[in-house]
C-alpha cells in the first residue's frame, strides 16, 4: 500500500494591508485627540493679549441662521470641537470594522479608499492653513492608507 503525496504548492506570503490601515486610523486618533487637548490646555490658560483681542472681535461679529444667532467665536469653536469629535469617530469606526471585518481592506474595496481621500484632502488642507502637528500626522495617515491599499488583493 502506497500513500501519494500530494505537493503542497508554496506560495510567497503577501505582506498584509491590515497593519498600515491600522497605523491610519491610529493617526486619526490621534489628530482627533491631539486636537481636543490642545482646545482644553488653551481654554484653561491665560489667554495672551492678542488672543484676548481676536475672542473679543470674534464675539462681537455674529450671524445668525435659521433663527440661531450665534457669535463667530462661538461658530469657530463649535466646528473645531465638532470636527475632531469626528475624526475620533472616523478613526474608531475603521479601527472597529476592521477588526470584524478584515476583508474590507484585505481586498480593494471602497473602504480603503475613503479614508485615504479623507486624508490627502485634510492634508492639503492643513498645509495650506494649520501648523506642522496635523501636516505630519496627516502625512503618516496618508501613507498608510496608501500602503495598505498598495497591499490589498484587487
Amino acid at each position: 500500500m502506497s500513500a501519494t503525496v500530494t505537493p503542497v504548492l508554496e506560495r510567497k506570503p503577501q505582506p498584509k494591508p491590515l497593519r498600515p490601515f491600522r497605523v491610519g486610523a491610529g493617526g486619526f486618533l490621534l489628530l482627533g485627540t491631539g486636537h481636543l487637548a490642545l482646545a482644553a490646555a488653551t481654554a484653561l490658560g491665560d489667554p495672551t493679549p492678542q488672543q484676548q483681542a481676536s475672542s473679543a472681535a470674534m464675539r462681537e461679529s455674529s450671524m445668525t441662521l435659521l433663527g440661531l444667532e450665534r457669535s463667530t467665536l462661538d461658530i469657530v469653536q463649535g466646528m473645531s470641537l465638532v470636527m475632531a469629535l469626528f475624526v475620533i469617530a472616523c478613526g474608531l469606526l475603521a479601527l472597529t470594522a476592521v477588526r470584524h471585518a478584515p476583508a474590507l481592506v484585505e481586498r480593494r474595496t471602497a473602504f480603503g479608499w475613503i479614508p485615504l481621500v479623507a486624508s490627502l484632502v485634510g492634508l492639503a488642507i492643513s498645509v495650506l492653513l494649520l501648523p506642522m502637528p496635523p501636516i505630519v500626522v496627516l502625512t503618516v495617515t496618508s501613507c498608510a492608507f496608501a500602503l495598505s491599499l498598495r497591499r490589498a488583493t484587487p
